[in-house]
């Protein structure tokens, strides 16, 4: 089908408004899959095949079992980064993820206009855009829609035997990433919606007998990956691992810790879900059983499946956008066919009105849709700085680190260095050994144990690490007069063990209190928004208040518009306890506030900020909201308390 120039301009600034989203740098240290994953491809094709099966990476527990799903991703990535590096990494990622949505667009005027198909696309790159970085689940959507095009192929041609390329797909599939089941559950839930139109004559139905054998295929070659059996019925080991997950937590769980705003999938989902579950009122009643098309009982078990996923964890909204963008417009259709009859003598003023959305979107747009992304390839600036200051200064381990960074030194230093704990979590590691290091940052006891029985000589670590207590454990190191404050960056900080084989890297690079100005000031002193609060954040790290809250107001000036600066700004004011720092507090938390930083935090701590300063009406109501967002916020449930006294 030849589209039209209009059609085509449209389709393109699609694609265009897409693949903005999807160009932004490589941030290795931020709990990142990709540098391990590229080191697993090295080693495969090195012929060492321990690493699909052991812990080999790391030297506190080498012999755990670890499920590798996704080896021949890694082998595929360091393929791709051994041509072309991280550049050609991000665009080889930004073409698979731009091929599937073409191939699903495709999909989708099978049944419903084009017009209708690129407006529900605009929320559709919405949902898709919470998952953007190149990791082993780009395959998995691109192979998702493989199927489903493979799927309404054969329905429209049952005669044509394209559908078995699905069976060398799956082979393909089982060992580039763990999703791999859902090929058989498209396959199965298309068989169940064919047995369900046709249960009068299912014997003598070709199509039926074709897509049971398919479906038994694919099941039978799902079994051909390393761990056989094992890797087919894998469950994710993690209900007794003590380290949540952000992918893996539950929807309503996640957003009661963050600002919704800085979420724009999220804000999506759900009233993308609720307008998907109306359309299918429409759906079913749109056309008698047996038609050509029949009741789209395929496309509701997929958006029940979906949405179900999506509030189970995370990134299963990405999935719920794939189907989203096939279900709501087929639904939809003959509806919008009336509306397009009666609209037509607008249709050119509407289109060029369309395309100028999608221009705006592209543009003014893409800092609101990807707030703390930066737009272009390769790695962002001070990606790889850590990891050559390590080689450069000759440290050497053991090396204790968080598990957000693992990957990271895996790729950089292994098999020189191997790691403590890496963000595989309970895939790698037992939960007796994660309760042992969420210990080690909580209890000096526990921790003086460990350095005993590892003997750490360098504390490498993500300093944004999601946990509070690792923040405190890197607050108590830093005072720790055994070891040494020797390097920071904007993801990273290097603390040495202070005995004489580190000396020099001591005398020269040592970071102290009364240094840290300096040591920084590139940071401090940036153009970019992020070095300077990372700047922020690591004065305050060092107990340097005063520094810290300089350097905050000096990011505020300059971005009055970020939100988190503003409530760790009124979060330090609070810490002061003085009558000029609760004033201080409340203009900030408000602020923050306002600048959409709407979390169960900021409420809490604006809370206390009403209440030190004698507004009481006001402190109760933020802390209402408070709870609202998060009814586990006990800190605000014990002050909303003692106000009703």
């Amino acid at each position: 089908m030849k589209l039209p120039p209009v059609k085509i301009l449209v389709f393109v600034l699609l694609l265009i408004f897409y693949g903005s989203l999807l160009a932004h740098t490589i941030k290795l240290p931020e709990a990142k899959d990709l540098p391990r994953q590229i080191k697993i491809g090295e080693m495969v094709l090195r012929g060492n095949f321990d690493i699909l099966y052991k812990n080999t990476f790391s030297y506190s527990e080498p012999e755990q079992k670890y499920y590798n799903h996704h080896w021949l991703s890694g082998v595929v990535f360091y393929l791709v980064d051994s041509a072309a590096g991280w550049s050609g990494l991000v665009i080889f990622k930004i073409a698979v993820l731009l091929s599937a949505f073409s191939l699903l667009f495709k999909v989708a005027l099978k049944k419903a206009d084009f017009w209708l198909v690129a407006l529900f696309s605009l929320p559709t790159i919405m949902l898709l855009n919470s998952r953007t970085d190149p990791r082993p689940e780009i395959f998995s959507y691109l192979l998702i829609s493989v199927y489903l095009y493979l799927l309404i192929d054969l329905e429209e041609h049952p005669e044509q035997s394209r559908i078995w390329w699905l069976v060398p797909l799956q082979l393909l599939w089982v060992n580039l990433h763990v999703f791999f089941s859902i090929g058989i559950m498209l396959i199965a839930g298309f068989l169940i919606e064919k047995i369900i139109l046709n249960y009068k004559n299912l014997k003598d139905n070709p199509l039926i007998k074709k897509l049971a054998i398919l479906l038994f295929t694919l099941i039978l070659v799902s079994f051909i990956n390393p761990r056989g059996a094992e890797g087919v019925f894998y469950r994710y080991p993690g209900q007794d691992f003590p380290i949540p997950i952000d992918e893996f937590q539950p929807l309503l769980g996640f957003i009661k810790g963050v600002a919704i705003s800085e979420y724009v999938s999220f804000i999506i989902f759900l009233p993308a879900a609720i307008l998907l579950g109306l359309s299918f009122i429409v759906g079913f009643r749109r056309k008698p059983l047996g038609s050509a098309q029949g009741k789209p009982i395929f496309y509701f078990l997929a958006s029940v499946a979906t949405i179900a996923l999506s509030f189970i964890i995370l990134r299963g909204i990405s999935f719920f956008g794939i189907i989203f963008l096939l279900a709501a417009p087929a639904n939809f259709q003959n509806e919008f066919l009336r509306l397009k009859d009666r609209l037509y003598p607008f249709r050119k003023i509407l289109a060029v009105g369309f395309a100028g959305l999608i221009f705006l979107l592209i543009f003014p747009g893409w800092g609101a849709l990807t707030k703390y992304k930066e737009f272009g390839i390769g790695l962002a600036p001070y990606e790889d700085k850590s990891a050559a200051f390590f080689k450069e200064q000759g440290l050497k381990g053991p090396i204790f680190n968080n598990a957000d960074i693992g990957s990271y030194l895996i790729y950089y230093l292994y098999p020189k260095e191997k790691v403590f704990f890496d963000n595989r979590f309970a895939d790698a590691y037992s939960a007796s050994f994660g309760k042992a290091y969420v210990s080690m940052l909580t209890d000096k006891n526990k921790w003086q144990e460990a350095l005993a029985k590892y003997d750490f000589n360098v504390i490498y670590t993500y300093h944004y690490d999601a946990s509070s207590s690792h923040r405190s454990f890197l607050w108590e190191r830093i005072k720790d007069p055994d070891w040494a404050f020797v390097y920071a960056d904007p993801f990273a900080v290097i603390l040495v063990r202070n005995i004489a084989e580190n000396q020099e890297v001591i005398k020269k690079f040592q970071i102290t209190r009364e240094n840290i100005g300096g040591r920084l000031e590139h940071l401090a002193n940036s153009s970019d928004r992020n070095d300077q609060i990372a700047a922020a954040d690591l004065f305050n790290l060092m107990g340097r208040d005063d520094l810290a809250g300089n350097q905050f107001l000096k990011v505020v000036r300059k971005w009055p518009h970020q939100g988190k600066a503003w409530m760790v700004m009124g979060q330090m004011a609070l810490s002061y306890k003085t009558e000029k720092g609760d004033r201080s507090a409340v203009g900030f938390l408000e602020r923050a506030i306002v600048e959409g930083y709407k979390t169960a935090e900021a409420y809490s701590l604006l809370g206390e900020a009403y209440t030190r300063t004698n507004q009481l009406d006001k402190a109760k109501e933020v802390l209402r909201k408070s709870l609202k967002i998060n009814p586990e916020r006990q800190d605000a449930r014990d002050l909303l308390d003692s106000l009703a006294f």
